[in-house]
């Protein structure tokens, strides 16, 4: 973590992107007209304070009414509208490079542990102490002189910035956990990434919390989404390694524990990250899922009660079989050998493999960047045209021409084209 903390609000706008600057002073002035007050608040002050990158997401406290002020927003900033929560006072808007996430200033009352609380408006100084930890309740007042962001005064009545410089977790409030269980995972990202630790209260608190077990009470779409932005931490195992540690682990991944190979297959997926360039970029947590889950009997036990998005379910179904294949790609294998074995995968699983068995390493990257990516001299279409008819035929014939030509057998079209017609006349041969 930084040692340095900047606290003076001038110094925390200096470090402000300018095209940020930019957005906010649009931001603030078409709240103006609405009679709005803006703030930055909580987790982009706070990674300001410390010099850190700011997330793409900006949380911006509102005194007025988010929902309607979205659409103007929308309008002035050239984005548009992602969500809309009236009960809750919030919106989501997307703009070129950045999402804001509006919220109204309010209180709030929870009236059974781990559900969504009640709320209703409040100003800003009232909102802060809902929140829950000290060093997330910081704000710094947003002005504007047309297209110029000035800011007013940085609210920290919990000093927030008195525990970052000391490196301490501090909750603000005894049933915080009780109300929120969830506030147990987003401490143990903060302690992780920023290297906190719980004050005697906090520890106190989150032992008491686990205890009563308040995780089990949430649903599992807000402890898989909780999961999620676990796994998107910039260090990932790190966090893995703490939860450990708390005793979360054990409580939402039962039979799951942190191991020395574990440690060393996020270490080799961190010093590896080219292969991650195969992935879609929204894919990250579900590589890291994957190295979590690999040596499970079962990957989608530890899971299997949460609704799981698509390519982490496919991912979790492919894994015993993988595994299967790891011992077989250690042989010597012609190129059509090798697609033909590793083609049903998806290229997540490959890469996940890669990294959990590293004699798996030198097979999966040619087959990623060399054999995948080539194509036979000819198509399902080519295939017609030499007179063959539509149906199972043509892509029987495809399969074993993309293996002849991957082992280099055929090499050029009239080659495919004379391969096609021999195969065409074994196969009436044989029938």
């Amino acid at each position: 973590m930084p040692s340095l903390i900047v606290s003076s609000p001038a110094a925390i706008l200096a470090r402000l992107p300018p095209d940020l600057q930019t957005n906010l002073a649009r931001a603030v002035a078409v709240g103006a007209q609405q009679g709005a007050r803006m703030w930055l608040v909580g987790g982009v002050v706070r990674d300001l304070m410390l010099g850190l990158p700011i997330s793409r997401d900006v949380d911006l406290a509102v005194e007025g009414d988010p929902m309607a002020l979205a659409p103007a927003l929308a309008d002035a900033l050239g984005g548009r509208i992602q969500a809309t929560h009236a009960a809750f006072g919030t919106a989501t808007i997307a703009i070129p490079g950045y999402t804001f996430d509006l919220a109204r200033t309010r209180i709030e009352r929870y009236p059974q542990p781990a559900v969504l609380p009640e709320v209703e408006p409040a100003p800003i100084s009232a909102d802060l102490i809902r929140r829950d930890f000290s060093i997330n309740a910081v704000a710094l007042e947003l002005r504007a002189d047309g297209l110029r962001l000035h800011v007013g005064a940085l609210l920290d009545p919990f000093d927030g910035r008195i525990d970052l410089a000391a490196g301490r977790l501090r909750l603000l409030h005894a049933v915080s956990l009780r109300d929120d269980p969830t506030r147990i995972l987003r401490g143990l990202r903060l302690a992780a990434r920023l290297n906190l630790t719980p004050d005697a209260a906090a520890r106190a608190q989150i032992a008491a919390a686990l205890e009563q077990r308040y995780l089990a009470l949430l649903s599992s779409e807000r402890v898989l989404s909780e999961l999620c932005l676990t796994l998107e931490e910039p260090q990932p195992a790190a966090t893995l390694q703490l939860s450990d540690a708390w005793g979360v682990t054990e409580q939402l991944l039962p039979g799951l524990a942190w191991t020395p190979a574990l440690a060393a297959r996020f270490e080799r997926s961190a010093a590896q990250p080219e292969l991650h360039e195969l992935l879609p970029s929204d894919t990250g947590p579900w590589l890291c899922a994957g190295l979590l889950l690999f040596d499970q009997p079962d990957p989608l036990a530890p899971l299997a009660h949460y609704g799981l998005p698509t390519p982490l379910s496919r991912l979790l179904h492919e894994i015993p079989s993988l595994r299967t294949a790891s011992p077989v790609l250690a042989a010597p294998l012609s190129g059509g050998a090798l697609d033909a074995l590793l083609q049903p995968f998806s290229p997540l699983g490959l890469i996940v493999l890669h990294y959990a068995e590293p004699s798996t390493a030198n097979a999966i990257g040619q087959y990623l960047y060399v054999l995948r990516p080539q194509r036979p001299p000819l198509n399902g279409r080519d295939l017609q045209r030499l007179g063959i008819a539509a149906g199972p035929q043509i892509g029987q014939l495809l399969a074993e021409l993309r293996k002849v030509y991957l082992d280099g057998a055929v090499t050029s079209r009239e080659e495919a084209e004379a391969w096609v017609q021999a195969a065409r006349g074994r196969r009436q041969d044989a029938e």
